[in-house]
């Protein structure tokens, strides 16, 4: 049956159909509890938790600094990547649920910890995420026409025009690195983007698929140089001068060290220069007065089964405590903030339990024909051909059709076979 079933593909196509025919999750109300929970942050953690807590009965309130909701998944993932259409309909499930979203306001500037308090909230979670963008620390970097990866993803979608020159340079090899260098490709201005990065691409951080987006999309990638000086004319930015790398031994992240090769430097003529070296939370809003503690790279402390800050009812989770992680992987943060937080209120010990989970209901198998079994393959995604994505924001990753997703559903080798009613068809259980 060849490679794994396409899990995350087969899970879109079930959205994509979800939404096609206007279907809405059934929304259970739980019997309200008397205490209240803010959640400061509506990105994808603060979301997730906010949402969990209200299942659970809890009064929720998210408090988001920006004037939309969603966090990087609104300002930081372009809309080729992902459509405002699709995530509405998850953040208006989780309004129409009975999370109360505030937005324009910031932590540090239109409330405090203590304020949260004070006002009736017996825990808070931290989600402010991770929007502090890195700096190259090379001269000429505050020249105007230096433009760094986030500002130009929010500037671009909150529907602003970006100022972007004709010849665009990206330094990074991350999602923010590529993301940026997709986005300017779009713009009307812009003719070429060259995207700097000091290592080869088998070390790139940025997902497979959206390196190959952008090699398809006429995105030049330059491995191995990184810059070393932003040149400048009038204090306008005209170019930058690079040096050639070379791998060395392997560092702490486990990728082999990229050493400077003398003698290699040369220059590339630019009218923007996009830094998109990687993020860090912004802990400026903190005070002695908070008692919490934090790290040298200005993420938040927290036990890390229960996300329990230093501070009594006060919980962290998501880019804010990890730096820039997936998605998926701050909603699973928000998630567990969600249950610790209930145990906390209730009470209860915080220690996690651990238990194996299958699945719950058995299906009756599909027969498949000698045929069909040696045809199996996994799909591959279908997309927008590059010439239908210039100057568009158009989604890329077009979604399977049904009948590839049943296709491809029916690949599945049965782990529902583990459960009750599954044993009893294969003769195992009486």
């Amino acid at each position: 049956m060849g490679e794994p079933i396409a899990i995350r593909i087969l899970k879109r196509f079930i959205m994509d159909w979800a939404i096609e025919k206007g279907y809405q999750s059934p929304i259970e109300q739980k019997k309200q509890k008397k205490y209240k929970v803010a959640v400061i942050g509506a990105g994808p953690a603060g979301l997730a938790a906010g949402y969990y807590l209200n299942q659970k009965g809890y009064k929720v309130a998210v408090f988001e600094s920006l004037p939309v909701v969603g966090g990087m998944l609104t300002v930081g993932i372009p809309e080729h990547r992902l459509p405002k259409k699709t995530l509405n309909f998850d953040i208006e499930h989780i309004i129409k649920s009975g999370v109360a979203i505030k937005t324009n306001k910031a932590l540090g500037k239109d409330f405090s910890i203590d304020d949260l308090f004070k006002e009736g909230y017996r825990a808070i979670f931290i989600a402010i995420g991770a929007h502090k963008s890195m700096k190259l620390n090379i001269p000429g970097e505050d020249a105007n026409g230096v433009i760094h990866a986030l500002d130009l993803l929010k500037t671009v979608n909150l529907g602003k025009k970006a100022e972007l020159g004709e010849n665009v340079g990206i330094v990074g090899g991350g999602n923010a690195a590529i993301d940026a260098a997709r986005v300017a490709i779009r713009s009307k201005n812009c003719k070429k983007v060259t995207v700097l990065y000091r290592r080869t691409r088998k070390e790139m951080p940025a997902f497979e698929e959206e390196i190959d987006h952008a090699t398809e999309e006429g995105i030049d990638i330059q491995f191995l140089v990184t810059p070393i000086k932003i040149l400048t004319e009038k204090g306008k930015v005209i170019g930058v001068e690079c040096i050639r790398m070379k791998l060395g031994n392997l560092d702490e992240s486990g990728r082999r060290r990229p050493i400077p090769i003398k003698g290699s430097e040369f220059t590339l003529e630019l009218d923007t220069l996009i830094p998109a070296i990687g993020e860090r939370p912004d802990i400026s809003f903190l005070t002695d007065k908070d008692n919490l503690k934090t790290s040298k790279w200005d993420t938040i402390d927290v036990d890390d089964e229960t996300l329990l800050t230093d501070r009594e009812g006060v919980f962290a989770g998501g880019d804010v405590v990890t730096g820039p992680r997936t998605v998926v992987e701050a909603i699973a943060a928000g998630k567990l903030a969600a249950e610790s937080i209930e145990k906390y209120l209730s009470g209860k010990s915080l220690a996690r339990e651990y238990k194996l989970s299958r699945p719950s209901s058995y299906v009756e198998p599909v027969e498949l024909t000698e045929e069909e079994i040696e045809k199996a393959e996994r799909p591959k995604m279908p997309k927008l051909p590059p010439r239908a994505r210039k100057k568009n924001f158009k989604e890329v990753e077009l979604g399977l059709s049904e009948e590839k997703a049943i296709k491809e559903a029916r690949r599945c080798l049965r782990c529902e076979l583990k459960t009750k009613d599954g044993k009893k068809a294969i003769g195992r259980e009486k």
